[in-house]
């Protein structure tokens, strides 16, 4: 039986899906900003001070996004990589490769992260050296190691790339919020079953064969069911009551969410991308551009979101008001920022 032809062309859907999850890594970051619920750069209250409102809508939308968007990423990463292989051949696959993702995340490593640590926040102090001196002590400490911010992704993508081109139970150890040089592990067994699968539908083009009844249904399942399922999980697993168990350790409480995490994680993802192609498979000159300053986009949010968090820390506002006011002027100003970065041509280059 022949092989399946590899289409050259992008496809518009999944480059919309790409841009919307990304719009939703900014929203997760102003989240924890304003939460304290997970880890970021500056946070500016600790989720034991938010009132019972505020706690459920910053937790429910960052535990349940986090259970499936950062996976479809690594879906599309794989789908990608699968067709640009096929395409290029090896050699040159793994030199775009390099390039593509290992290029940015040393631009992050080394400028960005200096500079977010140095000029916005002054971590240990490091203002009281100079410039110079600070960024000394940052190589010889090795915290670059750790230094990925969000483009531990592309980190982790390139990790995966590898192995998949040279050679065609986790959260016991690994509990929800440890991390291992920036690398959440305990969320990659879903990250690299979802880059498998991605490979596997570029090869295959499966997801060409996802029906209109499997695609609507995985959708009304992911979040009919996903979300009552949720509070449950919640419920029972004592987390308003302020219990972590849910968090890993070999718990029942975290069994069970590893469970909801997963059954979230594939139905939204297959529904997602079955809305997308339905609705969204046409380019527009805003999805274009859009798609094209996706991954500029994602490079660039961390500082922008802190400097903006930080000039609006005197304003006396609720932490959900504060958040539904900075997360969507980080996104465009993000999003402006990008668009005239690129007009330079190495920049270009680099965040194409």
């Amino acid at each position: 039986m022949p092989e399946p032809s590899i289409p050259s062309a992008r496809s518009a859907y999944l480059d919309a899906v790409r841009s919307f999850v990304i719009l939703l890594v900014v929203a997760m970051h102003s989240n924890v900003t304003y939460s304290g619920i997970g880890g970021w750069y500056y946070t500016e209250v600790s989720s034991g001070s938010l009132d019972t409102l505020s706690l459920l809508v910053f937790g429910f939308y960052g535990s349940f996004t986090q259970a499936w968007f950062m996976g479809l990423l690594f879906f599309i990463g794989g789908h990608f990589a699968a067709r640009s292989l096929a395409r290029r051949g090896t050699a040159p696959f793994l030199r775009e490769r390099l390039f593509r993702l290992g290029a940015p995340l040393l631009a992050y490593v080394f400028l960005v992260t200096p500079f977010i640590a140095y000029v916005l926040m002054n971590y240990s102090n490091v203002r009281s050296l100079s410039p110079l001196a600070a960024y000394g002590r940052y190589l010889a400490s090795l915290d670059w190691v750790g230094g990925t911010g969000p483009l531990w992704f592309v980190e982790a993508l390139l990790l995966f790339t590898l192995p998949y081109v040279l050679f065609r139970a986790i959260r016991i150890p690994f509990p929800v919020g440890t991390s291992v040089a920036n690398l959440q592990l305990c969320f990659f067994p879903a990250y690299i079953a979802l880059f498998v699968l991605g490979v596997r539908s570029g090869e295959g083009l499966w997801l060409e064969e996802v029906t209109e009844t499997w695609g609507r249904r995985a959708l009304a399942v992911g979040l009919g069911i996903g979300i009552p399922l949720w509070a449950a999980v919640m419920i029972l697993g004592g987390t308003l009551e302020g219990s972590g168990a849910i968090y890993g350790g070999g718990t029942w409480q975290s069994g069970l969410y590893a469970l909801w995490e997963s059954f979230t994680a594939v139905s939204v993802s297959v529904g997602l991308l079955w809305l997308f192609r339905r609705r969204f498979d046409r380019e527009t000159a805003v999805s274009r551009f859009l798609a094209e300053n996706s991954f500029a986009v994602y490079f660039l949010h961390a500082p922008v979101l802190i400097a903006l968090s930080l000039a609006l820390r005197p304003w006396l506002a609720p932490p959900l008001v504060k958040h539904a006011a900075v997360f969507p002027l980080a996104y465009l100003a993000t999003l402006a920022l990008s668009a005239a970065l690129r007009r330079i041509p190495p920049i270009r280059v680099l965040l194409k």
